[in-house]
């Protein structure tokens, strides 16, 4: 078959094997209980926010499917992952609200052959790496009917899983109780404290430009929900930038991650390529934590002929607050609130807001 029935056939797979398990209860697998090898594995992968290992897994089990000769544990990338996952297996766990990436499996095993504990060693969660291996060399040495059941097994605790988040219940609260700036400090706070691998402060920080700029020709590009659907290898102007005609004029990056020369150097790259050298660029970040390496003085630093420029995200969240009406500061709290629920955000960020914004005081 071709590439494109390949993945169709992968999807398939996978849409079957949910569709199986919907119904199923814990007393489907009483063979299973909290005590047994296989349930703390399974917790292990699947019970986790990193999606990457039950990535990798569930790409084996398609392979498998496909090539009942393919052996992951040997040569991982003989089904083509990359293919397989994003061109058919990202659909099918989309569509049934599962979270995930598009690149999952090419995340925690890019052009890796072996699956084993070499692999596993340094991951993160380094538990959840394990997990996988032991997952599937129980399947490669057991019987056709055992590994059947552990397939079922494996897509009933997934499913289950995604149910608890998909239900899990975010807190709202009447917003316009309290003032701007005690808005902008919880903001503050839940973007500083629990960032999901940065994805909150860009997301904040592009609404609340978007609700300034949103009566102005100016536009606000980057920094929006897609995060968890596409996967392009473009390179942006920046995590968000401002446009006039369609030509971008400054440039922000924001991070709570450590900002050395090399992050510059990357900076400098993207630049260079779109011919964008001359357009002002300010990091948003944790001013005092995140510049350490860099002799930043006066919020400024040169780089190779470069003068980048560097703002404290808890101030530039608050001096928007300040620049946005109430109710639109309440729209920017209501949209964030929205994605918070998202399947694919943490239930560690999901309880960090309901922490946070739970209690208005």
């Amino acid at each position: 078959m071709n590439v494109a029935e390949r993945n169709q056939q992968g999807e398939y797979y996978v849409n079957a094997k949910i569709a199986s398990v919907l119904n199923l209860t814990e007393a489907d697998f009483p063979q299973y209980p909290e005590t047994h090898q296989v349930y703390r594995i399974m917790t292990d992968l699947i019970e986790v926010h990193s999606k990457g290992f039950r990535g990798v897994v569930i790409t084996a089990l398609v392979g498998k499917y496909l090539n009942p000769k393919y052996n992951p544990l040997e040569n991982f990338y003989a089904c083509n992952p990359r293919s397989l996952f994003e061109g058919g297996i990202w659909d099918a766990l989309t569509a049934n609200n599962i979270p995930c990436g598009k690149s999952d499996p090419l995340n925690v095993a890019k052009n890796i052959q072996h699956l084993n504990e070499a692999w596993a060693q340094g991951r993160r969660p380094q538990s959840a790496a394990l997990a996988a291996v032991h997952f599937l060399r129980l399947l490669h040495k057991s019987s056709a009917e055992l590994q059947e059941r552990l397939v079922s097994y494996f897509f009933y605790r997934l499913v289950r899983y995604s149910k608890s988040i998909k239900d899990f219940r975010i807190e709202d609260s009447d917003y316009a109780a309290i003032s701007r700036q005690m808005l902008a400090a919880k903001l503050i706070a839940f973007a500083a404290g629990f960032p999901e691998s940065g994805i909150i402060p860009q997301l904040l920080i592009a609404k609340m430009l978007s609700a300034l700029f949103s009566s102005s020709s100016i536009k606000v590009e980057g920094g929006d929900e897609s995060v968890f659907g596409t996967n392009t290898t473009s390179k942006k102007p920046a995590d968000i930038w401002l446009s006039t005609d369609g030509k971008p004029t400054i440039l922000f990056e924001v991070t709570v991650k450590r900002i050395d020369n090399k992050r510059l150097d990357d900076c400098l790259d993207s630049l260079r390529t779109l011919g964008l050298l001359h357009n002002p660029v300010t990091f948003v970040c944790r001013l005092q934590k995140d510049v350490q390496q860099l002799a930043v003085s006066g919020g400024s630093y040169r780089h190779k002929g470069k003068q980048f420029e560097f703002v404290d995200l808890g101030a530039f969240i608050a001096s928007l607050s300040s620049l946005l009406l109430p109710e639109e500061l309440i729209g920017v709290v209501e949209e964030m609130r929205v994605f918070i629920s998202h399947v694919n955000v943490s239930i560690r960020t999901k309880n960090g807001w309901n922490t946070i914004f739970g209690k208005l005081d």
